[in-house]
């Protein structure tokens, strides 16, 4: 029997799409189709921005990161800076299960895989509901679905390599 335990830490959807160099938010390099990444870095005037790389072709792109917009409740998303497709996605139980990077993968597979799922669910201000494991689509919550999420995760990891 499994008894892994996941207690909601009331990690928020920005703290898992923030970019970062160390994990980077993969995507589909609208160049050659293949892995490119996004990673922040400090430009001109000491502005930050974020750069998209494809070390594949040699695409490169530059923009601000002050200006994101993330769409959560779509099928498959697109990154919030440049618009490109998420490169860690794959269809699980008849949906589309994807990722921005590593740590967005362990989040997943800690929530799937725990037999019990803790939520405190009260914050600084009271009950909250803005928590990403209380925001997960009813299909990932759903333990009927366990086994077929962490293959996938399985796979989607080992595209992040």
């Amino acid at each position: 029997m499994n008894t892994r335990r996941f207690k909601d830490g009331q990690e928020t959807i920005s703290d898992i799409n923030g970019i970062v160099f160390d994990d980077p938010v993969l995507i589909v390099c609208p160049g050659c189709g293949g892995r490119a990444s996004i990673v922040p870095f400090q430009g001109e005037q000491k502005k930050q921005q974020v750069r998209a790389t494809c070390f594949n072709c040699g695409y490169n792109d530059v923009k601000s990161s002050e200006t994101s917009c993330f769409y959560w409740q779509k099928d498959n998303p697109t990154d919030g800076y440049f618009g490109h497709e998420l490169w860690l996605k794959k269809d699980c139980s008849g949906h589309s299960l994807w990722a921005f990077n590593m740590k967005h993968l362990e989040f997943l597979e800690s929530y799937v895989s725990a037999a019990l799922r803790e939520r405190s669910g009260k914050g600084k201000t009271g009950w909250t509901n803005s928590s990403l494991a209380s925001r997960l689509p009813k299909w990932i919550k759903s333990g009927k679905n366990r086994q077929a999420l962490l293959s996938a995760i399985r796979d989607l990891k080992d595209m992040a390599l």
